[in-house]
């Protein structure tokens, strides 16, 4: 078993371990308050949601206490492959179409950053985290919403803002999407909202 990371904020110790083609995420916690975010919960749920589909497998998590100290161990599949640092024009046919189908599903990933897909050996590109994702009924009117600042964070973080990129993105996207033309408004109106607060956010001058 091959240690990956390991961090410690505080209370909690996070241990990733790599074996074979498994992964291992090992939370740690040595006093009673505050409590552990639940995030291999949360990923846990959306990866089962999402089972066929461009993700990991996720194979549940084990909860044990001794004294005062908790330990949780997670196990999903590690994903052979080279995360990314910037898309280029053509990925963006993979991409849109995995982002829609995940969509589909109610899982928001709420967080679409580059480093967070990886390519695998044969082409293929998977999202690989879902430690911070939002679990929606797929007929929950709020899902628009969630839909439009998803596309806003993918814009700005995953893309950089490149308009040719999130172009070819929003094509392929809502072509693989079933919505019908005002939830498409919708979806890009609360994208051009989101964008806009999280361009003024980041370029506003330091004090």
């Amino acid at each position: 078993m091959h240690l990956l990371q390991r961090k410690t904020k505080g209370n909690i110790t996070r241990e990733v371990y790599r074996y074979d083609q498994i992964l291992i995420k090992r939370f740690m916690k040595t006093r009673l308050f505050p409590d552990m975010r639940p995030v291999w919960q949360w990923e846990d749920r959306a990866l089962q949601r999402l089972a066929g589909l461009a993700v990991p497998t996720t194979y549940g998590f084990r909860i044990q206490k001794l004294n005062a100290v908790s330990e949780i161990i997670y196990v999903r599949e590690y994903v052979q492959g080279r995360p990314f640092d910037t898309f280029t024009l053509e990925d963006m046919v993979l991409l849109g179409n995995i982002m829609a189908q995940i969509h589909q599903r109610g899982v928001i990933t709420r967080d679409p950053a580059p480093n967070n897909f990886v390519k695998t050996p044969n082409g293929d590109i998977l999202c690989i985290d879902f430690g911070r994702a939002a679990l929606l009924n797929p007929r929950n009117p709020a899902l628009w919403h969630y839909l439009g600042k998803e596309m806003a964070r993918l814009r700005y973080h995953a893309l950089s803002g490149d308009k040719e990129l999130y172009r070819r993105f929003q094509e392929v996207y809502f072509e693989a999407l079933p919505a019908g033309p005002f939830h498409r408004w919708l979806i890009d109106r609360v994208s051009s909202l989101w964008y806009r607060r999280f361009t003024r956010k980041h370029s506003r001058p330091q004090k």
